[in-house]
């Protein structure tokens, strides 16, 4: 796929469809083992770490990303949300 930005041509990743395709896989797993969650909450989380670990990596081909020097911000964001998605989904599946 390509854009053409300041008269040029560029060969850029289609990420919005990368995106559908992976929200709509992590669908798929969530409602297969929905019916064998231990906790009310734990769908939710494992979305969290899921969906920003897949973000993380997609972020990663975008061409016009914020960025804080040499790192999106969206990466940073995505990184924060999946370290504290999975301390809290492992804290509480050792709980229960």
């Amino acid at each position: 796929m390509g854009i053409i930005e300041e008269g040029k041509y560029l060969e850029v990743h289609p990420t919005f469809l990368y995106e559908s395709i992976a929200t709509f896989l992590i669908f798929i797993f969530l409602i297969a083992i929905s019916k064998k969650r231990k906790y009310k909450g734990q769908i939710t989380l494992m979305y969290l770490v899921l969906y920003s670990f897949a973000r993380m990596i997609i972020e990663g081909l975008r061409t016009d990303s914020l960025m804080l020097g040499d790192i999106r911000i969206s990466q940073i964001l995505s990184l924060i949300i999946f370290l504290i998605s999975s301390i809290v989904l492992i804290k509480n599946v050792k709980q229960n």
